[in-house]
């Protein structure tokens, strides 16, 4: 009995310590529209341009931002590809009570890899990426980002034109943590994570759309926070959640102006 006892205590105390904070926020909604050139084979050039507009602030629905991404990717064969994207956010930011205002821009380069492969009908495909984030505001730090993402989709094809692909997708982001001060606040190992579900409509060559939705996650460790009789409060391990709404809209252009046969990424690419 004393070794059930021990036993119990240890699996209680070992979940009291990995215990963490669940906290959702608003929904975001995410619209984008996304220009692509169609090169040789499957190789392509992208131009995104999207806003973010957040719900329920004390201001109600606002843009927080405008974004653009720039991105080219080549095939190797048909299994292995790699490419760079560029990514730009434009926001707004008032301080002193509204009289000093600035606009500032975050960029964000990437080098990628991405694997396809097939499972059944299925494809199946992993891309991996490393990014640095650079931002013009004052205080604000650069950080190095690695990216891995798993998803799993299928073309039903349902006439000459119109197709349907679902889709389902998860990604896990960490920063790149080279070396970490002994005092400082251990961090998790996964920052950032994103479950996204869509169902991408294809209404010609020229033209698809993908409604989704998400649920994305920011993993922190922040300092546990008591109140007057030591009960905790906040801080400690958080997962802090943020449903997505988003809709993709995509215009594919031909390189020559004649359409061919090429495998097209989902539109999350």
């Amino acid at each position: 009995m004393r070794h059930q006892v021990l036993l119990l205590t240890t699996c209680l105390l070992a979940t009291a310590a990995t215990a963490q904070r669940r906290s959702v926020g608003s929904t975001l909604l995410l619209p984008e529209v996304q220009a692509e050139l169609a090169l040789t084979g499957d190789d392509y050039i992208l131009l995104g341009v999207r806003g973010p507009i957040s719900t329920g602030t004390f201001q109600g629905t606002t843009l927080e931002q405008v974004g653009l991404n720039l991105g080219y990717e080549r095939f190797w064969n048909e299994q292995w590809s790699g490419g760079a994207t560029l990514r730009s956010d434009f926001y707004k930011v008032e301080r002193d009570g509204g009289s000093r205002n600035g606009l500032y821009t975050n960029l964000t380069p990437e080098l990628f890899v991405r694997h396809w492969n097939t499972l059944g009908g299925f494809n199946f495909r992993q891309r991996l990426g490393v990014e640095v984030f650079v931002p013009t505001e004052e205080g604000a730090e650069s950080r190095a980002i690695t990216r891995l993402r798993l998803d799993l989709d299928r073309v039903f094809p349902l006439g000459t034109n119109l197709a349907l692909r679902p889709r389902i997708s998860y990604e896990a982001a960490a920063y790149l943590r080279l070396q970490r001060d002994e005092l400082e606040e251990k961090e998790r190992v996964i920052d950032f994570g994103n479950l996204r579900g869509e169902i991408g409509v294809r209404v010609s060559p020229h033209f698809d759309f993908t409604p989704w939705v998400a649920s994305q996650t920011t993993y922190i460790n922040a300092l546990v926070q008591t109140d007057a009789n030591g009960n905790v409060t906040g801080g400690g391990r958080t997962n802090l959640i943020t449903p997505v709404v988003g809709l993709d809209l995509r215009f594919t252009l031909f390189k020559g102006g004649s359409v061919f046969e090429r495998r097209q990424l989902p539109t999350q690419h």
